[in-house]
């Protein structure tokens, strides 16, 4: 997987495929990086092969109004309620119908199903969570609103965390249009900074909340590339492989293999901090030509009416995808071994 390939192996592509179909959510968010992707790659690639998106609804966007969190737990709880918004794409990769899918990381199921394989991370875009006011708000920080002032989010971490730091707001489910979020009875709303960048609403953003005190979602601000391992479609692999960022790969699989661990998922009161530094000796800081460097992570689970949290951190050389799932690892024995089970949402 680490491999990058050859020009002369990039040109055999249009040989297989003349078009490659990109599949991803009908989402406005969702199509705007699938075209990023597309981007990305067509500037690296014989002029002959082209590309088309193909959209699919998803269970996760059909209903709006159900707390992800219920919606979670009817369709397995845990790891397994992330595949509402990846199932229906996966059952059309597998069939090849569409030969890549593009997901925001954080969505995607920590185990996939099989002949499905995470192929590429792109460069990781701002992790954190972004605060974003009403728009008639006096306020531009978490911090000035008054007692009893309600903020928005359909994140069960987000939640806890605002309950864990800010115990005199009240916290409130919300799903669905971003605009209708900022009307009353919502004071501002907690959306991932990535998001937000990407649909060009940047200028909404009147607070990034550190993630050292407010830890992001594991995956949050990266995006995935899905291929089939079916060995007739190894050249997607390889087409893929040239928009891959290493420190951003490491980073994710590590926060992955941490949450697999756990048995966590997107309803679990989970956050993480990462980060990546490239070995002073390493004879390149870039991307492709990066070898190995120094990965931390940090995990928190918070108790999720935020009475109480339990952190574990721990670091560690890498220089292959299995060191930095080892450090996932190792991140989540830490925690259960401090009795994280407690405080953990119960799944069934």
């Amino acid at each position: 997987m680490s491999l990058t390939p050859n020009g002369s192996k990039m040109k055999d592509i249009s040989s297989h495929f003349s078009t490659v179909v990109v599949g991803c959510r009908k989402s406005e968010l969702a199509l705007v990086q699938a075209r990023s992707i597309i981007s990305a790659l067509s500037h690296t690639l014989d002029p002959a092969l082209t590309f088309k998106i193909a959209t699919a609804s998803v269970v996760g966007d059909a209903d709006k109004q159900t707390p992800f969190a219920i919606l979670s737990k009817q369709s397995g709880g845990s790891d397994i309620g992330k595949s509402l918004w990846t199932n229906g794409l996966e059952k059309d990769l597998v069939a090849g119908k569409v030969q890549v899918l593009v997901h925001c990381l954080k969505d995607m199921p920590t185990t996939l199903p099989p002949k499905c394989l995470l192929a590429v991370v792109p460069e990781r875009e701002d992790c954190s969570d972004a605060v974003v006011m009403r728009f008639d708000s006096d306020f531009t920080s978490i911090d000035q609103l008054p007692p009893g002032s309600i903020v928005g989010s359909s994140s069960s971490r987000r939640r806890a965390l605002i309950r864990r730091n800010w115990p005199h707001l009240e916290v409130a489910e919300c799903r669905g249009n971003f605009l209708t979020h900022l009307l009353p009875p919502f004071s501002c709303i907690l959306l991932a900074t990535a998001g937000l960048l990407r649909l060009g609403l940047g200028h909404r953003i009147t607070q990034r909340l550190e993630p050292t005190i407010f830890p992001y979602a594991v995956g949050q601000g990266a995006l995935g590339i899905e291929v089939s391992t079916d060995i007739d479609r190894q050249d997607i692999l390889q087409l893929v492989q040239h928009i891959d960022h290493k420190p951003s790969r490491w980073r994710g699989m590590a926060e992955r293999a941490m949450l697999r661990s756990l048995q966590g998922g997107c309803s679990s009161s989970i956050g993480v901090w990462s980060s990546f530094e490239p070995k002073e000796n390493d004879p390149t800081h870039e991307n492709q030509g990066l070898n190995s460097g120094i990965l931390r992570l940090r995990a928190t689970v918070i108790h999720i009416e935020g009475l109480s949290e339990i952190s574990s951190e721990d670091v560690s050389t890498v220089q292959c995808d299995e060191e930095a799932e080892k450090l996932g690892v190792s991140v989540a024995t830490m925690l259960l071994n401090k009795g994280v089970r407690d405080i953990l949402p119960e799944q069934s």
